[in-house]
């Protein structure tokens, strides 16, 4: 049986631009390689990159998408985030309309989407949960538009307006890799975890820790710090602290069949500081991808 392929892109505001990088490197060295993805999954910033893919708009128009003059007009006329949001979201969603119109639902894809978002729940709903926008099956969420499971993905408390009472998926799954592969196992039975091969593509790991004395920390520290790089602890940690689970479970399901790559970022950038965006092309363009192309070529492509 032919290997099913899954495709993962972490959320991390414009370190998707990272992303970007690495996927025009396998792109150049397998010309082919998207045409062999069965399923994008993608969270935030993920979620933009892995619908885009998923309905075949070109990569030279994500590499736009993802510079700096572009990431200006979206991380524009910034408030201080205390009682309101940073940024609207005017500029993306009419940037995501030239792509999706109001008639494009989950169910239009050609190729298979997952997108996680979490909903704050409503009247007629007494608990908030976890949503996975997919096609994978006829399920609930096929009807959804597209910019809509996109823009409730990446609407990241703090920085955007909750979207359709949706926030950001990166809440529970950064990194959709291991729930990608739950919802293939459950949705397609002909599939065993042995016929699933994962590539994960993160947005950078930061070296950067948490300072002071936390023992006495409360919620003005852990929720907000404007001046300093983390400005605000509690959503980093959270963030990437489900990616680094999720990682932890593909490696013990999928083992060999599984590949993550998310290089070394040296300094800790926040996902609206698009004036990064230059160094973020440069650590993709130049990081070591020798691993990944082995995997590439000996697993996931073969």
């Amino acid at each position: 049986m032919k290997k099913f392929k899954i495709l993962a892109f972490d959320g991390g505001g414009i370190k998707g631009a990272l992303s970007i990088e690495i996927l025009n490197r396998i792109i150049l060295k397998h010309p082919n390689f998207l045409n062999e993805i069965d399923l994008f999954a993608g969270t935030s910033t993920g979620a933009i990159i892995a619908s885009f893919l998923a309905k075949g708009v070109p990569l030279e128009d994500l590499s736009k998408l993802y510079s700096k003059p572009i990431a200006k007009s979206i991380f524009s006329s910034s408030k201080l985030n205390l009682i309101k949001p940073k940024f609207s979201n005017k500029t993306l969603k009419n940037i995501l309309s030239n792509y999706f119109d109001d008639n494009f639902k989950i169910s239009d894809f050609q190729r298979y989407i997952f997108i996680p978002a979490f909903y704050l729940g409503d009247n007629s709903q007494n608990s908030w949960e976890p949503v996975f926008f997919n096609n994978l099956s006829n399920n609930s969420t096929s009807n959804f538009l597209a910019k809509d499971a996109i823009l409730a993905s990446s609407a990241a408390p703090t920085y955007f307006p909750s979207y359709k009472n949706y926030i950001d998926g990166g809440v529970i799954a950064n990194s959709p890799t291991a729930i990608s592969l739950m919802a293939t196992l459950s949705s397609i039975p002909k599939y065993n975890i042995q016929d699933i091969v994962l590539l994960s593509i993160g947005t950078g790991n930061s070296p950067e820790k948490i300072m002071g004395k936390t023992e006495k920390w409360g919620i003005a520290q852990w929720s907000f710090h404007p001046f300093s790089k983390m400005k605000s602890p509690l959503l980093a940690l959270l963030m990437d602290g489900m990616s680094d689970l999720e990682d932890m479970y593909c490696k013990t399901f999928l083992k060999k069949n599984y590949f993550r790559i998310s290089p070394i970022v040296p300094k800790f950038i926040e996902l609206d500081d698009y004036k990064f965006i230059p160094y973020l092309k440069l650590i993709g363009s130049t990081c070591d991808l020798s691993s990944l192309f082995n995997f590439l070529d000996s697993i996931y492509l073969k």
